[in-house]
């Protein structure tokens, strides 16, 4: 079944590593994270050698997703959180079902939101039944 299948994480930014380790934590075995530069990482998504993008900076959208706007084209890149916008279901939701594949926020939102990100991917491709969308 599709919405079993292994999704594939990069982690860009500041603290990636960290990232990539909250991420592979919230995935309950379901998300295999690696931390990459931002320009390799939007590469494997773009190749299709991974299926999401996260990118974190000060700001949340400027260097978060530069390089994913860049490769991935900006109708896959959504801003997740900002400074003065905290993260939330409803809004990861909304970018998740609007089939966006790469997700910026800023540092500090970090363990707040990967968690909520990576609960969305997980809950779209099992209601959808889907393959993760590096479209």
């Amino acid at each position: 079944m599709a919405s079993r299948e292994i999704i594939r994480v990069v982690a860009a930014g500041v603290d990636a590593a960290g990232m990539a380790k909250i991420a592979q934590e919230a995935g309950g075995g379901r998300v295999e994270a690696a931390a990459l530069g931002d320009m390799q990482g939007a590469r494997l998504v773009k190749k299709g050698q991974a299926d999401y993008y996260l990118g974190t900076c000060w700001s949340g959208g400027g260097g978060a997703l530069a390089a994913a706007t860049a490769l991935l084209g900006s109708t896959k890149v959504g801003i997740a959180g900002t400074p003065g916008m905290a993260v939330s279901d409803e809004k990861v939701a909304q970018l998740v079902g609007e089939g966006k594949i790469a997700f910026g926020f800023p540092y500090e939102q970090s363990r707040s939101a990967i968690p909520l990100i990576i609960k969305a991917i997980l809950a779209h491709r099992d209601t959808n039944g889907e393959e993760a969308g590096n479209g």
